[in-house]
């Protein structure tokens, strides 16, 4: 996760990112993390293709997108492996995808810091 968040992060080349709603997300993240929830990146919501736009997929071409590091509250919470098998549905690539199991719960274990309203 920090190699990550050191490599594609801070180069500009990825995204850490939190699948949970917007309201979980706004009282506490890991710093750094945009919100994209597991229910946006469903077949069925209209707006996912203005979504995988903004991740970086032109055109149904991936060759330009993100890596993305999902997470959600922790081992046991299914949104970040939702969100992952939804873009994998549209052909995003696996190699450009990551998750961290651990999430929140591991995160704040660890006494890391924490971003947002607490």
């Amino acid at each position: 996760m920090l190699e990550f968040l050191e490599i594609f992060v801070g180069d500009g080349q990825g995204l850490l990112v939190d699948a949970r709603m917007p309201d979980v997300y706004a009282a506490a993240t890991l710093p750094g993390a945009v919100n994209l929830p597991a229910q946006t990146l469903r077949a069925d919501n209209p707006y996912r293709d203005d979504l995988l736009t903004a991740l970086g997929v032109r055109n149904g071409d991936h060759a330009g997108a993100f890596d993305l590091m999902f997470f959600g509250a922790g081992a046991d919470d299914q949104d970040a492996p939702n969100a992952l098998r939804s873009l994998l549905e549209t052909g995003y690539p696996a190699t450009k995808l990551k998750y961290y199991r651990g999430g929140m719960d591991n995160w704040r274990a660890l006494g890391l810091t924490v971003a947002g309203k607490l």
